[in-house]
């Protein structure tokens, strides 16, 4: 499919692009990835409510303990305690609660670090004086240089499957994954999934990994103890363990146009934790950790996905290499003061069969005006493959109606 500059497509958005990419960015929201080559400890950007950052957090990590059957107030164990109080009826639950060191202990090897290497070309320049061209880095790197970043990732199955967060290895021509011991592999993209922000990853090793175990975020509550294991500020910090509880459920928040089911938790989680795991007090993982807000004035308000929402993703990317059963009209469209054209046709795609052409114009779809590609993405997206959707447009003059038949958009993303 031809991309046009400027256009906007109804299959497609980007969640996030690079740090080392000039990028629009919701202010207040950050991703978790670590900056790119040279990492920085401060990112921000002024806006209407103040200076919105991410920086270091070297205080200690609440130390929590958990009764194994009855309750307990962490209150008592002394000064820089964070008040949680557990319930816990084992007959009832039919799992061991844990304590934090048990907790890390578990899942600690079951967590890695995600490295983005993305080769990219380096800035040239003439120079008038010895008629020669420079590049800014290296010139023995042949005009292309290595930017690193890097996040978190979560062993998902023994046999090296990892699930991580598509922004952490986005751009990337070559992905490396370290163990918790310190030996590092070259990984495999096996599917990646900007729409919900996530990513698996395979590597071959000759020992067995010690795979995590995903839980139910359905069943988590408000309140529950809540574990972070990552990499926070990159791999100098690998391995982090943080505390707190789960704050809120079912947090929906729209993130560069896409919304989320979020787990809101209080343990701290920073650049770098991205992709790395959110752990319920019986060892199991119940979201991925993916994004925090940074503010003056604001501490403790760190997001996860769901693992609920993202154990199909992760099977779809797993077995097909995208998410089935998403459907596709297979238009890209052009917003423009006088309306929505049409500035690209799919090739083989249902638009292209149904006649759609380059320049028509989108007054409605299903008997419903629009006025955005966001409108068209939200019919579309109440629809499944083989669905019909009808659009009503103007071509040279002529308003008529054309009726397009979904297919299943198989773009691996």
């Amino acid at each position: 499919m031809k991309k046009y500059p400027y256009t906007e497509t109804t299959d497609m958005v980007i969640y996030n692009t690079p740090q080392k990419k000039q990028k629009k960015t919701r202010p207040w929201l950050i991703a978790l990835t670590s900056a790119l080559a040279a990492s920085i400890l401060s990112i921000g950007v002024c806006g209407a409510a103040g200076y919105y950052y991410i920086s270091r957090n070297n205080a200690p990590a609440p130390q929590l303990a958990a009764s194994s059957d009855t309750e307990q107030n962490a209150s008592d164990s002394g000064d820089g305690a964070v008040d949680v109080q557990q319930t816990v009826n084992r007959s009832v639950l039919g799992k061991k609660v844990l304590t934090i060191p048990e907790i890390a202990e578990k899942v600690g090897p079951s967590v890695v670090g995600v490295i983005n290497k993305t080769t990219v070309q380096a800035e040239r320049y003439w120079n008038p004086f010895d008629g020669r061209y420079y590049y800014s880095s290296d010139p023995s790197q042949d005009g292309e240089t290595v930017e690193q970043g890097s996040g978190s990732g979560i062993i998902i199955s023994e046999d090296g499957y990892v699930v991580t967060n598509q922004h952490v290895i986005d751009g990337a021509t070559e992905v490396s994954v370290i163990l918790n011991t310190g030996e590092e592999y070259t990984a495999e993209i096996v599917g990646q999934d900007t729409k919900t922000d996530l990513a698996v990853l395979k590597i071959s090793s000759d020992v067995k990994l010690t795979a995590a175990t995903l839980g139910n975020s359905s069943e988590a509550k408000v309140g529950e103890l809540a574990v972070a294991i990552g990499n926070p500020m990159g791999m100098e910090f690998s391995g982090s363990v943080t505390a707190g509880i789960i704050s809120a459920i079912n947090r929906s928040m729209t993130i560069d146009e896409r919304t989320y089911n979020l787990i809101q938790t209080d343990a701290a989680i920073n650049s770098g934790n991205s992709g790395g795991a959110l752990i319920n007090q019986y060892g199991e993982v119940i979201g991925i950790n993916s994004v925090k807000l940074s503010s003056t004035g604001v501490e403790g308000m760190g997001f996860a996905i769901a693992i609920d929402e993202a154990k199909p993703v992760i099977d779809d990317l797993m077995s097909a290499g995208y998410v089935t059963g998403r459907p596709l009209v297979g238009i890209s469209i052009q917003p423009t003061r006088y309306g929505l054209f049409i500035a690209s046709v799919q090739e083989g795609s249902g638009a292209e069969k149904a006649g759609l052409k380059v320049n028509d114009q989108i007054l409605a779809v299903d008997d419903k005006e629009v006025s955005s590609t966001d409108e068209i993405n939200e019919i579309r997206d109440t629809k499944k493959p083989g669905d019909v959707i009808k659009f009503k447009i103007v071509r040279a003059g002529t308003s008529m109606e054309v009726n397009v038949t979904l297919s299943e958009n198989s773009e691996k993303n």
